[in-house]
């Protein structure tokens, strides 16, 4: 009797000893995890608040230069989207009425996101200036949605709110 009783505390002992190592691995896999969503949101952020401007602005003097850095700034289908509104209807304003437009990013906070994909909120103000007539600045909202390539951020979508 001796003998079992032993053999089930040490059986018993086993499986507890099991369950607190399967545990603090599933801990810290969940804590590296988090982190890494940390990381990609705050990179995300950062990424955003430089891309947004370039995406957006544009001089009438620079303007090949300008709107290659725009396309360069974006992916996937947002990225085709985009490329066909800044040759169809920004590039021939901007010519005809030597059209420029700056962007600012005013503040930024992240709405949602993963490890590989995040929605930025920004705040943004725009000034528009154009051949004739007085400089006009507006203010908008909007939620970048910024895609990971690679080791970069890139916006893949752009949706005012």
């Amino acid at each position: 009797m001796r003998g079992r009783g032993g053999r089930l505390l040490a059986a018993l002992l086993v499986v507890l000893l099991l369950g607190v190592v399967a545990g603090d691995v599933v801990w810290t896999l969940r804590s590296r995890e988090r982190d890494r969503v940390e990381d990609a949101r705050a990179a995300a952020m950062a990424q955003a608040a430089k891309r947004l401007p370039v995406l957006l602005s544009y001089a009438a003097d620079d303007l090949d230069a300008d709107l290659a850095a725009a396309v360069a700034s974006a992916t996937g289908p947002f990225r085709d989207d985009y490329r066909r509104v800044l040759e169809t209807v920004v590039r021939p304003n901007a010519r005809s009425g030597k059209v420029s437009t700056t962007a600012v990013v005013d503040a930024l906070a992240v709405v949602r996101g993963d490890a590989d994909r995040v929605v930025v909120l920004a705040f943004l103000t725009q000034t528009t200036t154009a051949r004739g007539r007085e400089p006009d600045t507006s203010q908008s909202r909007v939620e970048a949605t910024m895609q990971r390539v690679g080791d970069d951020w890139l916006i893949a979508g752009l949706d005012p709110v």
